[in-house]
């Protein structure tokens, strides 16, 4: 079972990523995913929950990747440069779930679905908060609201990642990861 699940969640990313939720069709995920429109209602009890566990599990493995990649023990001002090349680098190789982030969020997918998802995405705004509490503690970033600091990086990759999608590649993730350290240490870094 957990095998179909996969392919769902892979299909339903791809034809949300598409078409958007509400021209998203449960018949064309599961077209796209070799399965039954029945075996899709077995694991997900809506195309809201099914969005949900799309993007919310997507977000989970972007985080879990991040958060291997951030374990070596490196100085601050590296572990700030690698944060922000690997998330950027994450966005883009998830492309179709990026893209959903970017302009689905707001298409009225339902409260019970928004809110799951909205927990993930704070987990990873609390996630980056707290490399930004760690680099004040070591004198390397200035006191500030770190959550609100979070919510704007995540903004700013969002907007780069878009500029990116939008045409159509002419900027790389290395040039976008550049472009967002220079804009935020010299925002951020205190040295």
């Amino acid at each position: 079972m957990k095998n179909s699940r996969e392919k769902i969640l892979n299909a339903a990313v791809a034809v949300f990523s598409r078409r958007g939720f509400h021209q998203a069709q449960v018949e064309e995920i599961a077209k796209k995913a070799g399965v039954g429109k029945g075996t899709i209602y077995l694991h997900f009890p809506n195309k809201a929950m099914l969005f949900s566990a799309a993007v919310s599990e997507g977000l989970e493995e972007i985080m879990a990747a991040l958060q291997s990649e951030l374990e070596s023990e490196v100085p601050f001002t590296e572990h700030f440069r690698i944060l922000i090349r690997t998330s950027v680098t994450l966005y883009l190789k998830h492309g179709d779930l990026s893209k959903i982030l970017i302009n689905e969020l707001t298409s009225g997918i339902g409260p019970a679905a928004m809110k799951e998802i909205e927990a993930v995405r704070e987990l990873f705004i609390v996630f980056i908060a707290g490399v930004l509490e760690q680099g004040s503690r070591d004198g390397y970033i200035k006191p500030m609201d770190f959550r609100l600091a979070a919510a704007g990086i995540v903004g700013l990759m969002d907007s780069l990642c878009r500029f990116h999608f939008q045409s159509r590649g002419a900027v790389d993730s290395a040039q976008i990861a550049e472009t967002m350290h220079a804009i935020l240490s010299n925002g951020l870094l205190a040295k």
